[in-house]
């Protein structure tokens, strides 16, 4: 069994092996170094609680493999739910989502995840228990508390570290949605106010277009009569198309207000 200081100096071990398979998994598919954790250091508690839970718990059934590797499946797969769980009631963020696995649990946990964590609890139990022990054990006894003191003190202090960085991520976080929020109403609010302003200048700006057209409009639709086949250059053909298009949507809208005014006419005549 563990005393106090070999505990603590395991559990970081396990922290540090931990970290060292997640920048592994992590990094060969995104060809570069990526740092896991939430701490700063080359650990992760969270593997370093659930190698301790594993071999705390899990003992008992070393002749039962199978047995081994259910509770581990179940053992890591609470504790990454719970970890997940209060670090979002904490910080508002999510540090990992498996939301896009087909078997996930509220993104927190997932199918894949935790039958890779009941193969480790499997290599754990049976392959890296013992050598660490017999790393551990030839610490000197005079040794053991002052470098469970000294692992203590730094996962203090970047733990503290990290909550206060988290804590100013968040809050940066809220200002900018905050920020963001307050840009949308003004802007809302803009609109609102010149709603009536902006339809008066679309509606001068086609006026003015009209204008336009019925300057050219008498020799223009003379030249496109005369030349039906009237072509060019690719920029030149949509000019062309779109002054045609403008002609006839003019000379559509002339009929229309000759026809209104002939009605006009014969109801007041």
């Amino acid at each position: 069994m563990w005393t106090l200081d070999t505990f603590i100096i395991s559990f970081f071990i396990y922290s540090f092996i931990g970290w060292c398979c997640e920048v592994v998994y992590c990094s060969i598919p995104k060809k570069r170094f990526v740092n896991r954790g939430f701490m700063f250091g080359p650990y992760l508690p969270i593997y370093g609680s659930g190698a301790m839970v594993v071999l705390t718990l899990l003992r008992p059934f070393y002749d039962k493999w199978y047995l081994v590797f259910i509770f581990g499946v179940i053992s890591t797969s609470i504790i990454e739910y719970f970890t997940s769980w209060a670090l979002e009631k904490i910080f508002k963020i999510k540090l990992w989502d498996y939301s896009k696995h087909p078997i996930n649990i509220n993104g927190r946990v997932c199918e894949l995840n935790s039958t890779l964590f009941g193969i480790m609890s499997l290599v754990l139990v049976y392959i890296v228990d013992e050598p660490v022990r017999d790393l551990i054990s030839k610490i000197k006894p005079f040794l053991l508390e002052p470098t469970a003191m000294v692992i203590v003190a730094i996962l203090s202090a970047d733990f503290a570290t990290s909550v206060v960085k988290m804590s100013a991520f968040r809050k940066a976080v809220e200002e900018i949605n905050r920020a963001k929020a307050d840009a949308e109403e003004k802007i809302k609010a803009f609109r609102a106010e010149n709603a009536e302003n902006m339809a008066l200048l679309k509606e001068k700006l086609y006026n003015d277009i009209d204008n336009l057209r019925a300057r050219y409009y008498k020799n223009a639709k003379h030249i496109f009569n005369s030349n039906p086949s009237l072509t060019g250059s690719k920029d030149m053909r949509l000019l062309l198309l779109n002054a045609k298009l403008g002609i006839e949507e003019r000379t559509a809208r002339l009929k229309e207000l000759k026809r209104i005014r002939k009605e006009e006419k014969r109801k007041n005549g």
